[in-house]
Order: structure tokens, then sequence, then C-alpha cells
């Protein structure tokens, strides 16, 4: 066996063993019960510890139990996959008065990790190695797979934190399907299986072996891996099929997961970012989110100020199709620039996600927003 087909079934073998180990008008819908209770997405649980699924149930920390002093959650990041997370999550880590986990971006605590109990969550905000203050920091994550939670965790969540701040992006449904096909490819290219998306996640130790081994890999051994996963490697159907599969259909609708919030959070305490804002204006997208965390605006301001412009203008996770233009000669290729290359599947992914982007906009009427979503109309 060549040492590159050695390494690529490395990178299998150690993905296999992670999962192994862990097995039409809205405002109709919006007033809808029975619309808010169907269909509930398929959800996959690669570190789940039993096959039994329990919502989460914390009622020492319910609102009206906690004493004042105890842990007090702030606000959610919960979407959307692809949609500038990991930029919102590293900026953030910068400001002073709020407080993120410390070891991983993506904790998954009210979805996969909740029976590991309330002290394993706040651990990963160091929160009881961290000195007393004056200054009450802010304590929030961002896990983009929150949007889709179920009812019965987002009435949990409200009981623990009624106060709490949520913050979602939405990114053009076309688009932001595509780049997560995209990251899915390349994923299961180094073993996981379709609907898996691991990066980030907190206990998820293959990453860094994974990164480390890729390191190593000479520059033509890189480019034969970067041919395995890149899309051109697959017909439309296969981006078609892959788009119906509950994994990326539940995550492409929007409107549907979101009433679910709004049924327990006031609209006051959700705030939508339009994704294209962060491409055209990242510091007033950032300081509208420090806001609404709760920073003073005056402190928000301030922090703002602080960050150069490469660090706010940078991209983070972007799919390309480039592992590392340094290490391939060439240069990398963005997701959209690839899809513009498809015409035809374009046309078919965009009239698929249609009915979805036109209830997201709905939505965004109903709510007050001046912005909307591309509806894909001839």
């Amino acid at each position: 066996m060549s040492d590159f087909a050695s390494l690529l079934s490395s990178f299998k073998q150690d993905a296999s063993a992670v999962s192994a180990a862990s097995k039409s008008p809205l405002a109709a819908s919006v007033i809808s019960q029975e619309r808010r209770q169907q269909n509930k997405p398929s959800r996959k649980r690669p570190f789940a510890t039993t096959t039994t699924s329990t919502a989460p149930h914390f009622p020492s920390m319910h609102s009206n139990n906690r004493k004042k002093s105890d842990f007090k959650l702030t606000w959610l990041g919960i979407g959307a996959q692809k949609a500038g997370t990991t930029w919102l999550h590293k900026l953030l880590r910068k400001c002073n008065d709020i407080s993120l986990p410390q070891e991983q971006k993506e904790v998954h605590f009210w979805d996969w990790h909740h029976r590991k109990g309330f002290e394993w969550y706040i651990r990963q905000f160091g929160y009881h190695s961290q000195k007393a203050s004056a200054v009450a920091l802010h304590y929030g994550e961002i896990t983009p797979c929150y949007v889709v939670l179920p009812e019965t965790t987002i009435a949990e969540i409200h009981k623990c934190f009624p106060n709490l701040k949520i913050i979602f992006v939405a990114r053009d449904l076309v688009d932001r399907a595509w780049s997560a096909m995209i990251m899915e490819l390349r994923d299961q290219t180094m073993g996981l299986s379709a609907g898996d998306f691991a990066d980030g996640v907190t206990g998820n130790t293959s990453n860094n072996s994974n990164a480390n081994k890729r390191a190593k890999l000479s520059a033509a051994q890189q480019r034969r891996l970067e041919q395995q996963s890149s899309p051109s490697s697959q017909p439309d159907s296969y981006f078609r099929d892959r788009l119906r599969d509950a994994t990326h259909d539940s995550r492409s609708n929007y409107a549907k997961h979101l009433i679910n919030w709004y049924k327990y959070f006031p609209s006051s305490s959700i705030l939508l970012i339009d994704y294209r804002e962060i491409e055209s204006n990242p510091r007033d997208v950032l300081l509208k989110v420090v806001m609404h965390i709760g920073v003073e605006e005056e402190k928000a301001k301030q922090f703002i100020a602080s960050l150069n412009d490469d660090e706010v203008g940078q991209r983070i996770n972007a799919a390309t199709t480039s592992v590392s233009s340094a290490s391939t000669g060439s240069s990398p290729t963005s997701s959209h620039q690839l899809l513009t290359k498809r015409p035809m599947l374009k046309k078919q992914l965009e009239k698929y996600l249609q009915p979805y982007s036109r209830e997201f906009n709905d939505l965004l009427k109903i709510k007050g927003y001046d912005w909307r979503l591309d509806e894909y109309d001839p």
C-alpha cells in the first residue's frame, strides 16, 4: 500500500472510531400549533451515550430555583450552519465582557451532551476557574445546529434562562446548502458518514489528528486528496439527493425552526442577521451582536474600534476546492464559483429551496426586518 493510500485509510479509521464510539404564506403557520409540531428533524447524534432520546431537564437551573450567584447563560448563537458563525465566534472571544467556551466553538450541550450534566456545561466556559470580578461576564456559545432543536428542548432552555438573547445569521439558502454539502463531501473523504458534521465539536479528538496528518502530506498528495473530495467528482444527482436528506433539508428550513424559538422568546430577544451584511459591513454586524448580547453601548463601540481590519475582514472556514494555495500552487475557488459552473444544478437547488426562502421572508416581514433573501424568481 502506498504512503498516500495508507494515510487516507488512517483518516477513515480515525473517523470510524469516533462515529462508532458515539453512535403558502407564513402568516398562517406562525400561529399554527400543528405546523410547529410536525416534521421534527431527524438528527445525527455521534456522541450520544444511549439510544433513548431524552430531552434536557435541569430543574435546579430553572430561573425560579437558581441562586443569583449561580451560572447564568446570557446568549446563544443558534445558526445557521455555514453562515459566518465561526467568524463571529473568533471575534467575540476578543471581547473582555463576553465569555465563550475555552476549548471548542461548538459545545453541542443542548442536543448531544446534556446527559453529562450542567456542571460539565459550565466547565466549558472555565466558570469555576475564573476569579470574582466586578464585571459581570456575558456567558454564551455558538452551536449552529441549535436552531433545529425540538420544541421541548427550547422550552427547557427558556425555563432555565428566560432572558436569554438569541442570534441567528441567515445566509442565501442555495449558497448555504451548497457550502454545507461541500464540507460534508470533504469530511466523507476523511471517513465521516454522510450527515455527520464533526468539525469544532467538543469531545472530538480526531480533527487535530487529521490536521496533523494533512500537514505531513506532500503537495502531490494534497492534490490527490483534494481531487477525491472535490465537488467535480460527483454528478448533479448526488447533490440533489443530499439536499433532500433530513440533515440538509431541515437546516435549510429557517422559518419552521425559528417559529419554535419565537414561541418561547420575545422578538426583542432574537436577533436575525443578514449574512451579506457580514461581507459588506462586518463592524456594524459585530456591534449589533455585542450590544444585543448585553454589552453597554460605549464598551461595545470601544471593543469594535480596537479590532484591526484584517481580523474583522477575515473569512473563516470558507468552502474552497484547494487544500492550500501555497502547497498546491493553485488559487482557492469559492463554493459560489463552483456552483456557478453548474447552472442546471443551481436551478434545481433554487427550485427546491424556493418555498423555504419565501416562508423565511414572510417571517422577516412579520418581525419588522427590511431585508429579504433571494426567492429565485425567474
